[in-house]
């Protein structure tokens, strides 16, 4: 029963998605922001949706190994089912997101964020119109992690890269 109400959801919130037309308008300073940040080392960094889809507009971003990041998530969507969340991951694969993302489900009572080792950070689920915060060390190995968005059903969609790069 609980598969069946998920596929439900998960049927209506695409066709809400749909339905809601292509939101594709940025501002200058946020693809700036994205571009600079995917490709030199920040330590605060702003993510937003893409308008009311299930994306994020910014899906990568550089940090340096060990440093102190400040995130911020700012829910810029408007159609009252697009909650989100960021949730960076201990790595990259495949397998990871998909366990995380399907026992994030369970997690309703702690914003979607399920008990995983491989949860690095999260930022707590964020309504439309409203922004997040947290502050994390980025790991001190050099690599990429995934960061995803938990609310169910938009792992498969909503998923990001962090890159770490040595100090």
């Amino acid at each position: 029963m609980r598969t069946l109400s998920f596929f439900v959801s998960l049927f209506l919130m695409v066709a809400l998605v749909g339905c809601g037309g292509s939101d594709t308008e940025t501002s200058d300073t946020a693809t700036e922001s994205a571009t600079s940040s995917a490709t030199e080392a920040v330590s605060d960094v702003t993510i937003e949706p893409a308008g009311n889809q299930m994306k994020y507009e910014q899906t990568e971003f550089t940090v340096e190994a060990g440093t102190e990041v400040s995130l911020t998530f700012n829910n810029t969507a408007t159609s009252p089912a697009m909650k989100h969340n960021v949730v960076i991951l201990t790595g990259t694969g495949d397998d990871i997101v998909q366990r995380v993302g399907e026992a994030a489900m369970q997690a309703a009572g702690n914003d979607y964020v399920p008990e995983d080792d491989a949860v690095l950070a999260a930022t707590g689920l964020a309504d439309p119109g409203e922004k997040v915060s947290m502050t994390f060390p980025a790991p001190s190995e050099p690599g990429t992690y995934k960061f995803i968005c938990t609310f169910p059903g938009h792992y498969m969609m909503m998923q990001g890269t962090m890159r770490v790069v040595a100090a």
